[in-house]
């Protein structure tokens, strides 16, 4: 069961993040706090990704 919730973390995150970037009210006004939200998901999905690569190999 756990399986299935793992296989798809990183699909949702990153369908998490785009829908975050897109609602963001006014990112030509919040630039700064739209990049930061941006990078968070960006590391959030290369972290997940290493993390499951590392996890297959055992």
């Amino acid at each position: 069961m756990l399986e299935k919730i793992f296989k798809y973390k990183i699909p949702i995150v990153a369908i998490t993040g785009i829908l975050v970037l897109f609602f963001f009210p006014e990112p030509e006004t919040n630039f700064l706090a739209y990049i930061a939200t941006a990078i968070f998901f960006i590391v959030l999905v290369a972290y997940l990704l290493r993390n499951d690569k590392k996890n297959k190999g055992k």
